[in-house]
């Protein structure tokens, strides 16, 4: 499922940032509609201050009660109900190209993503060139004192085997990737943390380490120096906008892709796909994106009705997007087991949203699900299925 769990980390996240726009482009628009009901000093009377004030919040108050229904049946002023009609137009029309705009950026992410994939993977290589740069220059100035590090980069098969594994060379080829632009950047990683992790010193201090323990410390360079190390990940953070979000996705792949190395395997390396079916992932992301922009106010009444004493409001806007999208994929997909689903979204909370997320994801979604699926709401068929049409 990691594929999928990608796609719905990047509709999660376009999600957030959309209802995090429409919520500062909603006081824009007000703003802007209240600003036409001010006394202009060229030609008002400030002593009529007061109706002014009166004007600019009735308009104000017009357009934030009619947003939904997008007209405005009460009787008023005509020009303060017309400004308010025409802001509510603009609010909808702004917060759509805003709608597409997200869509587009994450659609985009996604294949930086997996850009950044091939990218991380190709480290281990720019350390084993690091150390054989060191270790020429130690050659050429005679310097022949006995050192703890070996030089066990230089020759580890892993590294070895993934210079010959076309699907990786080509793709850094066509992808147009390297750490070239940075090599000062991997020299300092080199010197000033691999050199000084004590995993690392121990493997290199074996005089012939086995096949598992060059693999183990390839896997722990990334595992706990790449993605744990703060200079190396606010160096990623600078040049990936997303790192943040993305870090947890981008260590799955790239450490499932040396985990699953096998030296007696033809190819010893197998690349991961960020998405597997372009065409049919990215209708997955945007079903996933669009319906629950379509339903969210029917899934907030849904909600609302099992958070006892609770306004929607008050519940996170994280843990909202998670359950909404929950209700979504259960309703949309019929292929995907509810067990999944809930699985799935669970795992999303505990990685994005606060400490409690978790049994409060598991809590309502639970109860939705059991009776949206009794209720013939939700219906699932396929391969070990119920089919409940």
């Amino acid at each position: 499922m990691l594929n999928r769990r990608i796609l719905r980390v990047k509709a999660m996240q376009a999600l957030y940032s959309y209802f995090t726009a429409q919520e500062s482009l909603k006081d824009v628009v007000r703003e802007r509609l209240e600003s036409q009901f001010y006394p202009d000093p060229a030609k008002d009377d400030f002593a009529e201050s007061d109706k002014f004030t009166a004007r600019r919040k009735t308009a104000a108050r017009l357009f934030i009660e009619n947003l939904q229904q997008r007209s405005v049946a009460e009787e008023t002023e005509e020009d303060v109900k017309d400004a308010a009609v025409r802001s509510i137009e603009a609010y909808h029309t702004e917060l759509r190209k805003e709608q597409r705009n997200i869509r587009n950026v994450m659609v985009n992410d996604i294949a930086d993503i997996h850009k950044l994939y091939f990218k991380l993977v190709a480290l281990p290589l720019e350390f084993a060139h690091q150390e054989k740069l060191e270790k020429d220059k130690k050659e050429k100035a005679h310097i022949h004192k006995e050192s703890a590090w070996r030089w066990h980069f230089i020759q580890n098969p892993v590294i070895d085997a993934l210079t010959k594994h076309e699907p990786f060379t080509k793709g850094l080829i066509d992808l147009k990737l390297s750490w070239d632009e940075d090599a000062d950047q991997i020299r300092t990683w080199y010197k000033d943390i691999l050199k000084k992790d004590p995993v690392l010193i121990e493997y290199q201090s074996k005089e012939q380490p086995t096949d598992e323990e060059h693999k183990e410390a390839i896997l722990h360079l990334f595992k706990k120096i790449i993605f744990k190390n703060d200079s190396i990940n606010e160096f990623l953070s600078e040049s990936d906008l997303h790192w943040t979000e993305n870090k947890s996705v981008l260590k799955s792949l790239v450490v499932k892709t040396f985990q699953d190395y096998e030296k007696d395997l033809d190819p010893s390396y197998e690349m991961k796909e960020v998405i597997t079916n372009k065409e049919d992932d990215m209708e997955f992301f945007e079903v996933l994106f669009d319906e629950t922009l379509k339903k969210s106010k029917e899934w907030d009444d849904l909600i609302v009705k099992k958070v006892k004493n609770w306004d929607i409001s008050r519940v996170a806007l994280m843990d909202r997007i998670i359950l909404k999208m929950a209700l979504t994929e259960m309703m949309q997909f019929h292929s995907i087991p509810v067990k999944v689903t809930i699985n799935e979204f669970i795992e999303i909370s505990k990685l994005y949203s606060t400490p409690k997320s978790k049994q409060f994801v598991n809590g309502i979604l639970d109860v939705l699900a059991n009776e949206l699926t009794s209720d013939g709401v939700i219906r699932k068929s396929g391969r070990g299925l119920i089919d409940n049409k």
